[in-house]
Order: structure tokens, then sequence, then C-alpha cells
């Protein structure tokens, strides 16, 4: 993982990393590497300071790349929003940390918080999950939150990719999915609906009820249904562990920062027993018009029905 910021201050670093050297040298040094690419390391943490996006930067970025193999980048937020350096990134064919991945990871945190937001019980709630293309942590996920709900229905083109899974469920715990391939029925009466991977014309496709709660996990999606509360973003309190190089990392956001240090390909297992030792709590959520959604309740999802 290599960490790319933009920052037009960057002198500052240079100025604390030769702190020890004689004002008079260090001055020279500062001269001599201003409005310059900065490389650095912190323990085993690599990352890049760019003072701007010149071209010259930006050659001795992708040089950089070749020479280091990068492929997993994760980035400040003014660099998120920088054509010039995604359109670098895309040529290099970086994968950039965007949140996406935890935000599947932490689903059934989310859902919890819905609730809370709702001031409803967990317990009460009906939720349905869109999806078509089910990897492990999706089916961990939709186990996860199906026995703690009233209802759970999974609406889906390919019913067969979930039949062990509801096996399981109702062999483990006695409850029954309502697995689906009506979209005008399967999520008709759901206060909670998780949508995996479905598209604008499949959404379009389904009847939801007014007001329902909407999780959208897609990454490229259009938001067009205006009755329904659309969540796409979210955040987490990052960990006290994780927040050692705060001058690094100024400027980073915090869903994407946690990712990049968890992001790793290995089993489900492993990922949920980091999440539970870290104890990733969300902070609040945002749904497609920027509206900030902040939970009431701290409770109501832990009354048993």
């Amino acid at each position: 993982m290599i960490y790319i910021k933009l920052d037009k201050d960057s002198d500052k670093y240079i100025e604390n990393k030769y702190k020890r050297i004689p004002k008079f040298f260090r001055k020279i040094l500062i001269k001599l590497k201003k409005g310059k690419l900065i490389l650095d390391k912190k323990e085993n943490l690599e990352y890049v300071i760019l003072p701007n996006m010149s071209q010259k930067n930006l050659k001795k970025l992708r040089n950089l790349s070749d020479i280091k193999c990068w492929k997993n980048v994760c980035v400040s937020d003014n660099l998120i929003e920088n054509r010039e350096f995604i359109d670098f990134a895309k040529e290099k064919s970086f994968v950039i940390m965007d949140g996406k991945w935890l935000f599947k990871n932490i689903v059934d945190k989310i859902v919890e918080y819905v609730a809370d937001y709702k001031s409803e019980p967990l317990a009460m709630q009906e939720v349905s999950f869109l999806c078509n293309q089910a990897d492990e942590i999706i089916l961990e996920k939709i186990k996860e939150i199906a026995i703690q709900v009233k209802i759970c229905n999974i609406l889906t083109d390919f019913p067969k990719q979930f039949k062990k899974l509801e096996e399981i469920i109702y062999k483990t715990n006695g409850i029954i999915l309502n697995i689906s391939n009506n979209y005008k029925r399967a999520a008709a009466k759901s206060s909670i609906v998780v949508n995996f991977d479905f598209s604008e014309n499949e959404l379009e496709q389904c009847f939801f009820k007014k007001n329902v709660f909407m999780i959208h996990l897609n990454k490229n999606i259009k938001i067009n249904n205006k009755d329904s509360r659309n969540i796409i973003s979210y955040k987490i309190n990052l960990p006290e562990k994780y927040l050692k190089y705060p001058r690094i990392f100024e400027g980073f956001h915090s869903n994407i920062l946690y990712e990049s240090f968890i992001f790793r390909n290995t089993n489900y297992k492993n990922i949920r027993n980091q999440l539970q030792k870290d104890n990733i709590k969300i902070v609040n959520l945002e749904d497609a018009n920027q509206k900030i959604m902040k939970s009431r309740s701290k409770t109501l999802d832990k009354i048993q029905i």
C-alpha cells in the first residue's frame, strides 16, 4: 500500500525530517527540495507528498510506480477530486481505496445504525437484500443480519447461489430466508433494503414502500428514487492505534484510511476478527442528498422481542 497526498505546505515535512540538522544547512535542503516530490517511509508505511501537480512531479511519480510496482493506493481527499491525478491513476491501473470494500464488510453495523436512527428495534425490521453476484463477504453478512431481524428477503435473478445459505440458517437458527426473483413483491414491505449490486434499471423494476431506507453498496449507481432515503456513505471512528502519524495522514478520510490499513486478500473470518478487535463504530451516515444522519438512540437495537 502506498499513501499519496497533495500538500502545498510540504516544506514542513522537510523541516521536521531535518530538524536536528543546523538551521543554515536545513534552509539549504528546504530550498533544494522545494516544489519537488517527497518519498519517505515510517516503519513499514511508505508515502509520497506532492507539493503540486507539475509535469515533473507526475513524471517522477510515474517512474517510481514503475520501479516499485505500486498497485493498491490510498490518497488524500483533494487528490480524489483532482482530475489530472485520477487520469494518471487510471493510466497506471491503480486500485484506489474508496471505502466501498469496508462499506460491505460493516454493512451489518450500518443496518443496526439505521434501526437506531429510526428509533425502532432491529428485531422488528423486515430487511431485503438485492444481489445477483454473491461472494463470501455478502453471504456472511446476510447470515449475520438475518438472525437479528424479523423477516429477511433476498431478491436475486440467481436463487440457486443462496440455496446452501438458506439451508444453513434454517438448520442452525430455525429462520426461513425468503429468496425470490419477483421484482414487484420481494422487497415491497421492507423497511430497510441493502442493495449490493443492482443497477438503476434493475431498481426501477422493483417496488419499494415509501420512505424505505436503502443502503447502496453499488459503486457507480445513480440514485433516482425520491421516495426513499438513499444511504450512499458513512463515517467511522478511527481507532487511536492508527493515528500514529497525524501530520502525514491529515487530509485523508477516516473510512478510506482505515480500509487501507486492514485491506488484504484473506478470508472473511480474519477481516471480521480485525473489525471486532478494533471495535469499529459508525459516527454517522450520509444520504444521496448529502444530508447527515445521526443516530438518536443507542439502546433500541438491544431490546429483546
